[in-house]
């Protein structure tokens, strides 16, 4: 047991060290509606559970289909993980397996299995009886999105994940007849520990559906759920199937720049000297003077092109190229201009890897230029990080700005 659990804890932390690294790797991510790969979201759920205990859902007589239906809500942290918190109540029926029925096994009033019925004591036999289960389901899981760890899926529409959870489980059981349903036993509430794994495939419907399908073991530990007494069988776990449908509730916020007022301030009106209306006429003419000088500065201001970057890049795409052609041509034909590129990311990923990021962006443009022929002086590189304020497609750019404008 002891080595089986050591070799347990290693292969876990092999898995560990093997995700982590990819999850702060992916410092963007793609916020165009296909996929959500930060904040809240809640959801239900429901589906078929079989369960297998000393009897099975998989009886002698038939395979009874079982019902889950829950509540679950939690966090995704980024396109690699998750967590969530659930809630679940759910029915199945039981009955004795095949091998239970061969060997003619007898169920007594005080609960003890008998090889033959009891004279004296009410009794029956295995294959006369089925268990109804009640069962309740509360804790957590984590969900490991396996597409999340590849640059190509990273974005898909689609989910797969691989879900560990840990529950705490209340079974209730009732013995009943399978020929008239009549019950002849009922237990307590027993309290079990679950724990085990999911599967789910899931696919984001609009930018705040998801629609998923799951499969998954919950082992529990404790009395049988059951009801039955521990013999022949050792198992006693829950295989459960079903259907997820999730709302996410993170909506993407904008800063809003707000435009200081300016007080304006009262001015008495007086009756104008001969000395104040020369002075007010030399105001005027350099108040249009200026307006002149700025109206000559709007026309002859230079607008640059906007270089877009791809998801998680910091490569120049051949579609943009026309665009630093074009800014190139300007540099040449205009040789005492000075210029800033300004490098930005999207609002995904932390702080720190988001501004080394916007500012590799801003280098390799300042890069591409000074190889084509304008000095690397005339060019300053900058990174301003994270822009909020632009869907993510326009905010992974570099922005070139004249420094006398």
């Amino acid at each position: 047991m002891v080595n089986y659990l050591t070799t347990k804890n290693r292969l876990l932390v092999a898995i560990l060290a093997f995700i982590l690294p990819f999850s702060f790797a992916k410092a963007e991510v793609k916020e165009d509606g296909k996929t959500i790969s930060q904040g809240w979201y809640i959801g239900i759920e429901g589906g078929m559970p079989f369960g297998f205990s000393t009897f099975s859902s998989f009886g002698h007589d038939k395979t009874y289909l079982g019902w889950a239906a829950g509540l679950y809500g939690g966090y995704r942290f980024n396109s690699i993980f998750s967590a969530e918190l659930s809630a679940k109540y759910g029915e199945m029926n039981l009955s004795a397996q095949d091998c239970c029925v061969e060997r003619n096994y007898w169920l007594g009033s005080d609960g003890v299995l008998y090889k033959a019925g009891v004279l004296g004591m009410d009794s029956w036999e295995y294959a006369n009886l089925k268990s109804h289960v009640r069962m309740g389901q509360y804790g957590a899981r984590v969900n490991v999105h396996l597409l999340g760890l590849f640059h190509q899926t990273a974005n898909s529409r689609w989910d797969l994940a691989v879900s560990p959870h840990i529950y705490a489980v209340s079974t209730k059981a009732d013995i009943h007849t399978i020929a008239d349903d009549a019950k002849v036993m009922k237990s307590s509430t027993n309290w079990h520990l679950g724990y085990g794994a999911d599967l789910q495939v899931g696919y984001q419907l609009t930018s705040c559906l998801k629609l998923g399908i799951y499969s998954g073991l919950t082992r529990l530990t404790g009395e049988r759920m059951d009801g039955m007494p521990e013999h022949l069988h050792k198992n006693n776990f829950v295989w459960e199937s079903g259907v997820r449908l999730g709302i996410n509730l993170s909506k993407k916020k904008n800063k809003v720049v707000e435009t200081p007022s300016v007080p304006q301030k009262e001015v008495l009106q007086q009756e104008p000297t001969s000395s104040e209306n020369v002075n007010q006429k030399e105001t005027v003419d350099k108040a249009e003077t200026k307006v002149a000088e700025q109206d000559v500065a709007e026309q002859h201001k230079v607008t640059f092109p906007v270089v877009y970057f791809a998801f998680n890049s910091i490569a120049i795409k051949q579609s943009e190229l026309s665009k630093l052609n074009d800014i190139l041509r300007t540099l040449k034909e205009n040789p005492d201009m000075k210029v800033t590129v300004t490098g930005w990311c999207d609002t995904k990923g932390s702080v720190a890897v988001n501004k080394r990021i916007s500012r590799q962006r801003a280098e390799a443009v300042k890069t591409w230029l000074a190889k084509n022929g304008i000095e690397a002086n005339r060019i300053t590189a900058i990174g301003n990080g994270s822009d909020d304020t632009q869907d993510a497609d326009k905010a992974r750019r570099v922005e070139t700005k004249d420094n006398h404008q």
